[in-house]
């Protein structure tokens, strides 16, 4: 049963120093491109720059919309651990990507960082299809960007032969 009161939460000050600082990486990137030639070589970076400024926009000016909650009030769910969990199985993943591959490193990812991230109960169900799933997002990243836009992805010294 939920009461009817307003949820206010501190304002997500670290968030917006984030986004201003992505904010800074895509407008150096956008300049970066300007050397670029070809353009088949700046169209995908400028529009990955585009977006991330404009995410970072939006963020921004989602956080200061917000109502701010007094400090006592505010609610402190964010888990720090978590946090430190998520950047280093990403680190991991892309230091063992040249021996594992990208199938293998990708999939391995995807489960580690699902496990991790996730708050809910692990039922059966959920333990039986969030690995296929995984398995078919992974498959499917795999084959697009290999097989339709022929980007080369690193197959894995151990399976080099």
């Amino acid at each position: 049963m939920q009461n009817n009161q307003i949820n206010t939460q501190a304002r997500d000050t670290s968030g917006m120093v984030m986004a201003c600082l992505f904010i800074l990486i895509a407008a150096i990137s956008l300049w970066d491109t300007t050397n670029m030639m070809d353009s088949d070589s700046y169209v995908f970076p400028r529009a990955i720059a585009i977006a991330l400024i404009v995410f970072s926009l939006l963020l921004i000016f989602w956080n200061l919309s917000k109502p701010v909650a007094d400090k006592k009030e505010a609610a402190t769910d964010a888990s720090t651990i978590r946090r430190i969990l998520l950047v280093a199985v990403m680190l991991v993943s892309c230091a063992l990507m040249p021996w594992l591959g990208f199938l293998i490193s990708g999939f391995a990812t995807y489960i580690l960082l699902m496990l991790v991230a996730m708050y809910d109960e692990w039922t059966s169900k959920k333990k039986l299809i969030y690995p296929l799933i995984a398995a078919a997002i992974v498959a499917g990243f795999y084959t697009l960007f290999s097989k339709l836009l022929l980007v080369p992805l690193p197959v894995g010294l151990l399976f080099d032969y």
